[in-house]
């Protein structure tokens, strides 16, 4: 990829010919995201582009049907699908590398994370939870969950949660981007989970959420498809004022939060402090090593991930 790539102003990659919003790239494309950081990724394809709250209900059936020429969607459910269920895709490309965080409360006397800390996690049993667990689960520490991100809302503002009636103090959130841009508690970032595990793995990233092509769309499509996306996010780290332009061509406040669940100001935050959403593009293909480490080392899943699994 050619460096001149980084400066493609985001006016060149728009097309203002029909459909939902003429200001932004037409796409005949149906794709489908949950929101958040991988609905983010697809911020130039916003015209084809369909999101839900709950990937596990709302998104990972749909591998099971073909109404989506591409599903973004988090690579531990997607693989599975192709594995277990012999879903009609195959995954072309990461495109986000983890965007979570150790936040402290500042209830943490000595400061260090050690044996007999209070900690809320999210998602204990999913990804968010397995880094975790790698990351930290030797240290002896109090662990406490919630099940979604949203829940850790609370407890990074006030330090405390409470379960089964009891009040717990907590000493430290393991919380995600942009939530806590949102919730202006960047300068209690206590450790990034990308950092964490590039260290204790030798430079390996988090596998969080995977581009997943269906096998019926033709070559040619998918092809373009992925060069644009690689070319989009290529901009967005370089120019993360692009995403928001993008986002507020495509509406206001609410309307942005409806589509991506963030909106432009919490995303160009969260961009703005080191890439916090965790955004990037990586072939498939070329990261099978590292995509079968997370899977199968870390989420520890056994899934045989062969050549027919990638695109």
């Amino acid at each position: 990829m050619k460096k001149a790539l980084l400066f493609i102003p985001i006016v060149s990659l728009l097309a203002s010919c029909g459909g939902k919003n003429p200001n932004l790239r037409q796409t005949d494309l149906k794709i489908l995201s949950p929101t958040g950081a991988p609905a983010v990724s697809m911020y130039n394809f916003v015209n084809g582009l369909h999101t839900v709250l709950n990937p596990a209900s709302e998104l990972l059936p749909e591998f099971g049907k073909d109404n989506y020429d591409i599903i973004v969607a988090p690579a531990k459910g997607g693989l599975t699908k192709i594995v277990k269920a012999n879903a009609n895709y195959q995954m072309a490309a990461v495109v986000t590398f983890g965007n979570f965080a150790l936040v402290s409360t500042g209830k943490d006397t000595d400061g260090i994370l050690n044996a007999g800390d209070n900690v809320l996690v999210f998602q204990k049993a999913d990804i968010p939870g397995s880094v975790f667990n790698f990351l930290y689960g030797e240290l002896g520490l109090n662990v406490y969950d919630v099940p979604d991100v949203s829940d850790t809302a609370g407890p990074l503002n006030t330090g405390s949660i409470t379960i089964a009636g009891d009040t717990i103090e907590l000493d430290y959130v393991f919380s995600a981007y942009p939530l806590i841009t949102n919730l202006k508690k960047t300068a209690q970032v206590a450790e990034r989970a990308s950092d964490a595990f590039a260290s204790k793995t030798d430079g390996k990233r988090i596998i969080q959420a995977g581009v997943f092509i269906n096998k019926n769309l033709s070559e040619e499509k998918a092809d373009e498809f992925l060069t644009l996306l690689n070319q989009d996010l290529i901009s967005a780290l370089a120019f993360p004022s692009n995403i928001a332009n993008a986002f507020n061509l495509f509406g206001g406040e609410s309307e942005q939060k409806n589509k991506f669940g963030v909106d432009a100001e919490a995303v160009l935050n969260a961009m703005n402090d080191r890439n916090g959403l965790g955004l990037g593009y990586q072939k498939a293909k070329d990261a099978q090593a590292e995509i079968n480490y997370f899977i199968n080392d870390i989420l520890k899943l056994n899934l045989e991930l062969n050549e027919e699994v990638y695109y």
